[in-house]
C-alpha cells in the first residue's frame, strides 16, 4: 500500500466516522470512490513526483527583501513576474528559482541576463544558501535571515 493509498484510506474512514448513515467501509467502496479518494488527497499533498516527506520542507526559507520578511516553505521563484517579485528593470521575469532538497535551501540562476549573484559572486549553478547569504538580482538585495 502507497502512503497515497494509506491517507486516502484514512481520509474516507474520517469522512465516514463523522457522517451518521450508510456509508460504506472503504473496503466495500467502489474502484472509482476510492480513485477519487486518491486523487482528493494527492492534491492536497502537493503530490508532483516527490515523497509526501518531501512535500512540504520542514524548515523554511525565511527571505529579506527591501525591509520586508517573506518566509517559503516550497520551492518558489523571483524575479519581476515570481513568487517573489522583483520590481527591478534588471531583473527577468523568472530571474532565480529557489529550491529544497533534502532538507536544504538552494538558489540557481534561471538563465537570466544579468545573473544571480550570491555573497558577490556571479553563480551558475545552484547553490547551498545560509543564514546570512546575500542575493542579488538586478539592483535587489535579499538577504536570507534563516534556512
Amino acid at each position: 500500500m502507497t502512503s497515497i493509498d494509506s491517507l486516502a484510506r484514512t481520509a474516507y474512514e474520517a469522512h465516514r466516522g463523522a457522517h451518521s448513515g450508510d456509508l460504506p467501509p472503504w473496503e466495500d467502496t467502489t474502484e472509482p470512490e476510492q480513485q477519487a479518494w486518491r486523487a482528493a488527497v494527492s492534491a492536497v499533498a502537493g503530490q508532483t513526483g516527490v515523497t509526501l516527506t518531501d512535500a512540504v520542507p520542514p524548515q523554511s526559507l525565511v527571505i529579506k527583501a527591501a525591509d520586508q520578511e517573506h518566509i517559503f516553505h516550497a520551492n518558489f521563484t523571483a524575479g519581476r513576474q515570481g513568487t517573489l517579485v522583483i520590481n527591478d528593470d534588471f531583473a527577468s521575469g523568472h530571474h532565480a528559482r529557489f529550491k529544497v532538497a533534502r532538507d536544504l535551501w538552494y538558489v540557481e540562476d534561471m538563465g537570466s541576463t544579468n545573473g544571480t549573484w550570491l555573497n558577490g559572486r556571479r553563480i551558475h549553478a545552484a547553490q547551498l544558501l545560509k543564514k546570512g547569504d546575500k542575493i542579488k538580482i538586478g539592483h535587489a538585495l535579499l538577504i536570507v535571515m534563516s534556512t
